[in-house]
């Protein structure tokens, strides 16, 4: 089955329409076991040819009663109404957006972040972390699950053996009985559905894109863990430069109440002095306590990310200045999210898989026909079951065809149908989502530099006055409240740079995240591919070379490339309306006051499935 997936941002941008283009940018190959192809007889099967042909005929004839709808092969639209080929808005002089430069995504983790402390954490914690052992287990799981699927083209052949002991005729008869054992053992072929339809085919789509679904589910928990160990190790960072700020402000104001103290003593200065300066002194102490108790929370947090102890040397030191390699932050094009947000390709997946189970439950319409046989002995000692006991055997098709379900068919339809419409809209706020994560950093960094240079010119500022103001009171022209006041300012303008520097590396972090940094984008990733051909699709299989697999993981991983804004207008344009007609068959006055309650009738509902024609595809 073929599926694509088409993007209409806006009438001002580009249309994206998923095919063919890999996920992202990846080296090596796609491995996957040794394929095992099951073989039959060739000339059983042409033998038998006919006869399936024949019953194909008669099942399709018997189904007939059953409106099979058409498959509808239009790609489905999907419209996040977002200029995703336009830059983003909002900048500091540190961060562009354009297509010349790529975006800070397309590095790897361990490019991308410079504090070796850091790197060595990150690797811990995705050695360690229990969410990520999950996620990389459910990838595991995926696998086997489309396995089980592609295991349902190989014919299951089982083995029996039996005893049974009997006796026949009785003394009612007048005649003797006769007790006798039978022995037997037998080979059968069990029920082999034949996929004339494509139902197994399109499960084993379902199943493999399920599969990219959970791996790219599985980049996604990378990528969160990567930026939040790194948002921890810089919380950490910055609570122990706010501990030493504090210290060191503690013994600044203990000085300054022991003077306080000793002028109110010798009668210099009235009480007032002496107490403020206590109380600046507690509220230094209180400052201690705080960046204790956040070191204590940072460290923790930060240990359960990891899943182990910190070793010491991995501790950051207090107020890192910078924890990655960049020195112009380039986001790209929102396009590129497209592309490089694991949380968008996951969507992408699923909207794959609710196509695919459309058509699954499309050729649930179909009849289905299995094959079974046998082979076997049987004799009445065990002794001789193998020398002379009795051969026989028996082969043959099965045929079930839906005739009348009560509609059962055409609801699992209408289900399967409105499960895509679901997913495609969760696909297009998946696109709208990493937009507007990405937005909302660029909107933090658009004025934080901004806000740290008003924030030094302050420190400057205070330092002076305190400077004045010490020296005034030395003098004997100010009171000492003069030096406590620029005392206090200067150390809440200290405590802002802190938060505000820090506030700039979590910026970074947080940008790399949003743009969907941090995935593996230089490990291959293991595709799976079907080991097994049905053998209705023997004529129609697309081999078992290397090259087949390859293009099979290939056209199953496809993202985006782009299609001109005439042709997604187009093709919008030349969708017909869904049609609805509502029968009456009966008026029904429910109260029996002679006025008419509700009305009784069937509702039929007629959507087009003409494909419209897709011309000139633009490659990225």
């Amino acid at each position: 089955m073929s599926f694509s997936t088409l993007f209409t941002p806006n009438s001002a941008t580009k249309a994206v329409v998923t095919t063919t283009a890999s996920v992202r940018p990846m080296t090596g190959t796609w491995f996957a076991p040794t394929a095992m192809i099951a073989t039959f007889s060739v000339s059983r099967v042409r033998k038998n040819s006919g006869r399936l042909l024949g019953l194909t005929a008669l099942a399709m004839s018997m189904a007939a009663c059953n409106t099979i709808p058409k498959a509808d092969m239009r790609p489905v639209l999907a419209e996040p109404n977002l200029p995703i080929e336009q830059a983003y808005g909002a900048f500091d002089r540190e961060t562009t957006s354009s297509a010349d430069q790529p975006s800070l995504a397309s590095q790897r983790w361990q490019n991308f972040y410079s504090d070796e402390r850091l790197k060595g954490l990150i690797a811990l914690s995705l050695e360690n972390n229990k969410d990520f052992e999950s996620a990389s287990l459910a990838i595991e799981k995926a696998r086997a699950q489309y396995r089980i699927t592609d295991i349902r083209d190989l014919p299951s052949i089982d083995g029996s053996a039996g005893y049974s002991r009997q006796r026949q005729g009785s003394q009612i008869s007048g005649r003797s009985g006769q007790t006798g054992d039978s022995y037997n053992v037998q080979l059968g072929l069990a029920n082999y559905e034949l996929d004339f339809w494509g139902k197994i085919a399109s499960l084993k789509d379902q199943a493999l894109q399920n599969f990219l679904a959970t791996t790219a589910a599985k980049d996604a928990t990378q990528i969160s863990l990567i930026s939040n160990v790194a948002q921890s190790y810089a919380n950490l960072s910055y609570s122990l430069a706010q501990l030493k700020l504090a210290e060191a402000t503690v013994e600044s104001r203990e000085r300054s109440l022991f003077i306080a103290s000793k002028r109110f003593e010798a009668g210099i200065d009235p009480k007032l002095p002496s107490l403020q300066s206590s109380a600046s002194l507690e509220n230094a102490k209180l400052a201690v306590l705080r960046a204790q108790s956040s070191i204590l929370t940072s460290r923790n947090a930060l240990q359960f990310l990891v899943g182990a102890s910190i070793p010491a040397g991995l501790i950051p030191a207090p107020a890192v200045s910078n924890i990655t390699t960049q020195q112009i932050f380039s986001t790209g094009l929102p396009s590129e999210l497209l592309r490089y947000r694991p949380d968008v390709l996951q969507a992408e997946y699923n909207l794959k898989a609710a196509g695919a189970n459309i058509e699954v439950a499309r050729t649930s319409y179909y009849p289905s026909i299995s094959l079974a046989s046998s082979v076997g002995l049987r004799s009445g000692s065990l002794d001789d079951l193998f020398s002379s006991g009795s051969f026989g055997w028996s082969f043959g098709p099965t045929l079930s065809v839906p005739i009348f379900d009560g509609g059962r068919l055409d609801a699992n339809y209408n289900v399967a149908t409105i499960e895509r419409k679901q997913t495609l809209a969760s696909y297009e706020r998946s696109i709208q989502v990493a937009f507007r994560e990405v937005s909302d950093v660029l909107a933090t960094r658009a004025t934080l530099g901004s806000q740290l240079e008003s924030q030094y010119r302050l420190q400057d500022n205070f330092e002076q006055t305190y400077q004045i103001a010490d020296a005034r009171f030395k003098a004997g022209i100010s009171n000492y409240l003069d030096v406590l006041d620029a005392q206090r300012s200067l150390f809440s303008t200290q405590q802002g740079i802190l938060d505000l520097e820090l506030q700039k590396i979590i910026s970074q972090v947080e940008l790399y995240q949003a743009l969907g940094g941090g995935a593996n984008l230089d490990v291959p990733t293991i595709i799976p591919v079907p080991q097994y051909t049905n053998v209705a699709q023997l004529g129609r299989a697309p081999g078992n070379s290397a090259e087949a697999k390859a293009t099979y993981a290939l056209n199953a991983a496809s993202s985006a490339r782009v299609l001109s804004v005439q042709e997604a207008v187009a093709i919008k344009q030349s969708e017909s309306p869904a049609t609805a007609t509502f029968n009456p068959t009966a008026v029904v006055d429910v109260n029996n006051d002679g006025k008419a309650d509700a009305t009784v009738g069937i509702v039929t509902t007629e959507t087009p499935v003409e494909q419209v024609p897709v011309t000139q595809i633009i490659e990225p």
